[in-house]
C-alpha cells in the first residue's frame, strides 16, 4: 500500500505555502518513484503551476500523515477555490466533498467549539459554491457516498437538504443557516454509544431510548459553544419529528414544527435509505421515494414532500413529472 495520496493540482493557489511536500510520480521499467516537487513551507508558485500545465499533470502526491494539513489548507481557501474559473466544476464538487467529509470526522471525534466553528465556515462556503455555480446542483448529486457513516450521512444530508431548500426559495442569510445546522443535525450522536451506533441488527428498546436522546444533545453541544444559532438549534432539535405527532423528542405535530425542521426529516429519511446501513442495504432513489409515500407518510409535511419528489433527480424535467405523477397516484 503506497504511503503517498493523489491530489488535484487544481486545488492549489499560487503564491501560498500549501504546508505539506508535494510530490511527483515518476513512472520507470523498474518501479515508481516520487519525487519532491515543493516543500510544504516553500510558497507554490507560478512558475510550478506553469511547468503542470505545460506538461499537462493534473495529479500531485502528498504523504498519507500529511493529509490532516491538505484539508486544512482547503478550508482555509475555499473561497478562491469556488471562484477560481480555471478549476472544473465536478472538480471542485470533488475537492469540496472530500473536505467536508474530512471537516465532519473532525467534529464527530471532537465536537468542540472550534470545530463547529468549521463546520459553520464551510456551510457557508457551500452555500456560495450552490449560488455561483449552475453546475453544482448535479455534481453534488451524484458525488454523494452510498456507505453510511454519521460524517458522510451529515455531509450528503447537507448537501443535498441545501439544494433542496435553494430549490424551495430560501433566501441566501436563511439558506447558510439552514445548510449549517443540517450538516450539525446529528452532532448529538457524538454523545451515543458507538456500540448502539453501528449495531448490526434491530435495536432493543433500551438502546433505541438512547438514540432518541440525540437530537437533544446535540441541542445543548451547540449551546454550549454560544455561537448565536438560531435555526441550526431547531433543525438539530426537530430533525426526528414527524408531522402527525408521532416523532420525537417532544411531539411537535404540523406548523409546530419549523419548516426547516420538516424539510431535514424529509432529507434525513431519503439519505438513509439510500445508503448502505449497518443493519440494510441501500435501495434505489425512486424506491426510496416510494416507500417513503407508502410506509412513512404520516412522517412529512405533504406538500413539501411532494416538492422533495419533484426536486429530486435525474435532472430530466419530464421523467421527474412522470414520476411525481405516480407517487401522487
Amino acid at each position: 500500500m503506497s504511503e503517498y495520496l493523489p491530489i488535484d493540482s487544481s486545488s492549489l493557489r499560487t503564491d501560498t505555502k500549501i504546508g505539506c511536500d508535494l510530490y511527483l510520480l515518476v513512472k520507470t521499467n523498474a518501479d515508481n518513484r516520487y519525487i519532491l516537487y515543493c516543500r510544504g513551507d516553500a510558497v507554490f508558485e507560478n512558475a510550478k503551476r506553469d511547468m503542470l500545465l505545460e506538461k499537462n499533470i493534473s495529479r500531485l502526491f502528498i504523504k498519507k500523515e500529511d493529509q490532516q494539513k491538505y484539508y486544512e489548507y482547503l478550508e482555509s481557501n475555499f473561497q478562491n477555490i469556488i471562484s477560481d474559473t480555471r478549476i472544473p466544476s465536478d472538480e471542485k464538487t470533488k475537492i469540496i466533498h472530500s473536505a467536508a467529509i474530512n471537516l465532519v470526522k473532525d467534529l464527530f471525534n471532537d465536537p468542540r467549539a472550534g470545530n463547529i466553528e468549521r463546520a459553520k465556515a464551510f456551510a457557508y462556503n457551500m452555500v456560495d459554491y450552490v449560488i455561483k455555480d449552475s453546475k453544482a446542483a448535479e455534481n453534488l448529486l451524484k458525488i454523494a457516498v452510498h456507505e453510511y457513516y454519521t460524517y458522510t450521512h451529515s455531509v450528503n444530508v447537507a448537501a443535498v437538504g441545501t439544494l433542496f431548500a435553494k430549490d424551495l426559495g430560501l433566501e441566501e442569510d436563511e439558506l447558510k443557516r439552514f445548510c449549517t445546522g443540517i450538516l450539525l443535525h446529528d452532532v448529538g450522536k457524538t454523545k451515543i454509544s458507538t456500540d448502539i451506533l453501528n449495531k448490526n441488527g434491530k435495536l432493543t428498546s433500551e438502546e433505541f431510548a438512547e438514540i432518541k436522546k440525540h437530537p437533544e444533545f446535540g441541542t445543548a453541544i451547540l449551546k454550549e459553544t454560544g455561537n448565536g444559532f438560531t435555526d441550526e438549534y431547531t433543525i438539530t432539535s426537530q430533525h426526528h419529528e414527524n408531522y402527525d405527532g408521532t416523532g420525537y423528542p417532544h411531539g411537535l405535530q404540523k406548523e409546530e414544527i419549523h419548516r426547516c425542521g420538516r424539510i431535514a426529516r424529509i432529507i434525513d429519511v431519503y439519505d438513509a435509505l439510500t445508503t448502505d446501513r449497518p443493519y440494510a442495504k441501500a435501495i434505489r432513489p425512486f424506491a426510496a421515494l416510494v416507500e417513503m409515500k407508502d410506509k412513512m407518510s404520516n412522517c412529512f409535511d405533504k406538500e413539501l414532500f411532494m416538492r422533495f419528489i419533484r426536486f429530486s433527480g435525474p435532472y430530466d424535467p419530464r421523467k421527474k413529472q412522470r414520476n411525481a405523477d405516480k407517487l401522487h397516484n
